[in-house]
């Protein structure tokens, strides 16, 4: 690694920009003791601000956590402050050509604001290669454009005036399909676990559940894909059994969200109490109709070694494929970090990318 106080270069990050949260690596760290990869997230959805408008939030408060970065003209904020910068109403879709959009381009510089916090805010930051994913359902459309949308120098601002504007240069990129991230992760971290063979990875996002059938860490990709419903929809679900007029909400589908991913009891919305068991029916309908379309494209599970589970929903569907599939339970696996189970695995690949890089040259 490069450094001085306004340039810094680093071997390999990695992003992951879902429909629900925008996942990033910092590299690599020890905490007690421990080697890690460390990854955060912030929510996936960006407000747009008025041009030339005075921006109102000081620096440290919740409004001010995030970068602005210019696009076609249009300054978008994307960060863990974003709530404080959006409306009332803020619809959430699930779009094939969402890579292609100016929200996830701010997500992906939203990344790298905190990539850029991390290491102390210098002001031009190079990254030699950068690995990014996309569903199985959106990659052969739309990998090649990602790839080169990610190559390049990219503008952020931070609404810090002190730190004002910095710059992020990626030399080199590429693109995975996401659950192929955590199948690597998880092998590389889980010794006992058996790469060889078939391997079968359910991957639950916020916008889709994807599956990726694998043998010998190869993918078969006709047994492979996406099913465009999962954790939002089961939120939306919820919301519309309280109230139809909930489903655009972001703060309400937030709160319902989480409720449902931490298996809470309660959800407060508008200082009432709702009892999540009320609507685990509608939850699990859901969930069926994806694990339906799983097995109409994977066929027959019985030669799988491991299905591995992964994603911010994992949890949730785990406990669902325990319940509702007890004959899987002996080859079920899926890592505590789940959330992070993608990204990382995308660090391992930007690292060996980087390295052979290195190495030839």
């Amino acid at each position: 690694m490069k450094r001085d106080a306004h340039l810094i270069t680093v071997p390999a990050r990695a992003i992951d920009v879902g429909y629900a949260n925008t996942k990033f690596t910092c590299g690599h760290k020890v905490a007690r003791g421990v080697p890690l990869i460390h990854a955060d997230l912030f929510p996936s959805i960006t407000a747009t601000l008025r041009a030339g408008a005075t921006f109102r939030h000081a620096p440290g408060t919740l409004g001010a956590d995030g970068c602005i970065s210019e696009i076609n003209g249009v300054p978008h904020f994307a960060g863990r402050g974003v709530e404080m910068h959006l409306k009332g109403l803020q619809p959430r879709h699930v779009m094939k050509d969402y890579c292609t959009s100016p929200s996830y381009l701010a997500l992906m510089r939203g990344a790298m604001h905190y990539m850029l916090s991390d290491e102390g805010n210098p002001k031009e930051m190079t990254i030699q290669h950068l690995t990014v994913g996309l569903p199985l359902n959106t990659f052969d459309a739309y990998g090649d454009h990602l790839r080169e949308l990610v190559i390049g120098r990219h503008a952020l601002n931070s609404p810090n005036p002190e730190v004002g504007a910095r710059h992020v240069t990626v030399l080199d990129a590429s693109v995975m399909v996401q659950p192929l991230g955590a199948l690597y992760y998880y092998g590389l971290t889980h010794k006992d676990f058996e790469m060889s063979g078939w391997n079968l990875v359910v991957d639950v996002g916020g916008g889709t559940i994807d599956f990726l059938a694998a043998y010998d860490k190869v993918p078969n990709y006709e047994r492979s894909g996406a099913h465009p419903e999962s954790m939002l929809a089961c939120a939306y679900e919820v919301a519309k059994a309280i109230n139809p007029e909930l489903k655009n909400q972001y703060g309400v589908i937030q709160a319902i969200d989480l409720a449902i991913r931490d298996n809470r009891e309660t959800v407060r919305i508008g200082g009432e109490d709702y009892e999540m068991a009320r609507y685990k029916g509608a939850i699990n309908e859901v969930l069926r109709r994806g694990y339906e379309a799983m097995l109409n494209t994977v066929g027959a599970l019985n030669d799988f070694d491991n299905i591995l589970v992964c994603g911010g929903g994992g949890a949730v569907f785990f406990e669902f494929l325990r319940e509702h599939a007890p004959g899987l339970r002996r080859r079920l696996k899926m890592d505590g970090g789940s959330t992070f189970s993608n990204v990382r695995g995308f660090q391992v690949v930007a690292d060996y990318a980087a390295n052979e890089a290195y190495a030839n040259g």
